[in-house]
């Protein structure tokens, strides 16, 4: 039989396991809060930047953020001193081609979420499952999978329609894989977009188009939500439109594209803008990769892509990959294609693209930054983007909402972009202002991505998901709009 002391004992100590019991699950949660303190924070949601600031991250979501003193610090909370640093939300890169080995560069570059521009619907659909569940240490990937295109398909992923009963049925199919946005092709007619622009915007999803045969005006008119790579303008916009060629092939493509906005006509650029703006049509320019190949000298950008491809941890990255990041092959293939006249109508088509995103933006346009990510670093081509906004005309600020809340919007993600209460916590630490200069974005500290810190060093045993297949036709949304005819 138990002593009194025995049983005073027992007493005693479930008395205090009932009060661990009570007290672990509060202690547990602390340890879950991050605060971040004595940061200025640049929120994009258009005010000014809020120094001596505190930022608190509990349960994926930004708890509170406020001037230091006036916000309170959840006790046993993890404290990083921020003093001296920034704070911006992560970056939203709008137009990608997302490659397999492509995660742990976007976000080590503080791109926390993308908009994948094309890729076969059934394996996007799939990684954008992986990193949502956690399997996929990658940014948040939005996408539009297959591209819809008038007969005959060119691209390996696009998918022909030829009607507009062909036209529903492949939106209705793209959204029930979780498309985000649908994209549109170079021969898509103002008709054949139309009804796209119909079908999509029934279900409240945007529509973008690389477009050619359509014009921006007509595209406008149509429907569409944004233009990539600014196509469709030079051809709305120039005084001959015939004279603007749609169908240049390889290397050819640099040269006609820019071109094209030497011929454009002052007056037509300004009715242009004008509409643009009044149907609220992005443009999403992707400059940097043209600025790149016209400048004369991207020295600065090859040595930065060259150091990523001789380190170790990379070695995952297809050896093809790395050798254009160090040898700047397609840079120099442009330089040894076109004659120095050429390469002069190059450049100055590019100025009449800068003023003509810039006059946009002056007349209250979206624009959204997007790197295309063709022959650089992921995660660095955006940074490059931002740069290229900036010097075409943009402040800082509006640079850095092109790649924040005015992104977040078009994907009509109202928990991302902006670093306010009740958001999700993708937010990056800069040690250097990047109001000052906009290179300042790629001094990066810290990456949170939905709260959580991320490792920003790469991994040689990085898990890459299943590889881009190599696609055969009659590709899988060709065999289920096949099946419904």
């Amino acid at each position: 039989m138990m002593s009194a002391a025995g049983r005073s004992l027992v007493r005693a100590t479930l008395f205090a396991l009932s009060l661990i019991a009570v007290v672990a699950p509060t202690g547990l949660m602390a340890r879950d809060v991050t605060v971040i303190t004595g940061a200025t924070v640049m929120d994009a949601t258009g005010g000014p930047p809020l120094t001596n600031a505190v930022v608190v991250i509990e349960g994926g979501r930004i708890k509170a953020v406020g001037r230091k003193g006036n916000v309170k610090l959840p006790m046993g909370a993890r404290v990083i001193d921020a003093t001296g640093k920034y704070i911006l939300p992560g970056f939203i890169d709008m137009h990608v081609h997302y490659r397999e080995w492509q995660g742990e560069l976007f976000l080590a570059n503080g791109v926390t979420t993308i908009k994948d521009l094309g890729n076969p619907i059934e394996w996007i659909s799939e990684l954008s499952r992986m990193q949502t569940g956690g399997r996929l240490h990658a940014p948040r990937i939005f996408y539009v999978g297959n591209n819809l295109d008038a007969p005959p398909p060119e691209g390996d992923h696009h998918i022909a329609v030829a009607s507009a009963r062909e036209a529903e049925r492949a939106v209705r199919l793209l959204l029930n894989y979780g498309a985000s946005a649908v994209k549109v092709r170079h021969k898509i007619t103002p008709e054949l977009l139309r009804e796209i622009t119909r079908a999509a915007h029934a279900k409240r999803v945007p529509v973008s188009g690389h477009l050619g045969q359509t014009d921006a005006r007509e595209a406008a008119l149509a429907g569409i939500d944004g233009l990539e790579h600014c196509s469709g303008i030079a051809r709305a916009a120039a005084q001959t439109p015939d004279q603007v060629q749609m169908d240049a092939k390889g290397l050819g493509v640099f040269l006609e594209d820019l071109r094209g906005f030497t011929l454009m006509s002052r007056d037509k650029e300004s009715a242009l803008i004008k509409v643009l703006v009044e149907k609220k049509v992005k443009l999403i320019p992707t400059l940097s990769i043209r600025r790149r190949a016209m400048i004369e000298d991207a020295g600065r950008m090859v040595a930065e892509d060259d150091k990523y491809a001789r380190q170790h941890a990379l070695a995952y990255v297809p050896d093809s990959v790395r050798k254009e990041w160090s040898e700047a092959t397609l840079d120099k293939k442009i330089r040894a294609t076109f004659t120095q006249g050429e390469m002069q109508t190059m450049r100055d088509g590019y100025r009449r693209l800068e003023v003509f995103v810039r006059e946009f933006r002056r007349a209250g346009g979206v624009v959204l930054a997007g790197s295309d990510t063709l022959n650089a670093v992921a995660g660095l081509t955006l940074h490059r983007e931002l740069e290229s906004l900036v010097a075409a005309g943009l402040t800082p600020m509006e640079a850095l909402l092109a790649a924040t809340k005015d992104a977040a919007r078009f994907l009509q993600r109202d928990d991302l972009g902006t670093i306010e209460t009740g958001k999700t916590a993708d937010l990056i630490i800069v040690s250097a202002n990047p109001l000052d200069d906009i290179r300042n974005v790629s001094k990066i500290e810290k990456v949170f991505q939905s709260g959580r810190e991320i490792e920003i060093n790469f991994q040689h045993d990085y898990a890459l998901p299943p590889a881009r297949p190599k696609l055969v036709r009659p590709l899988l949304l060709e065999r289920l709009l096949e099946k419904e005819r």
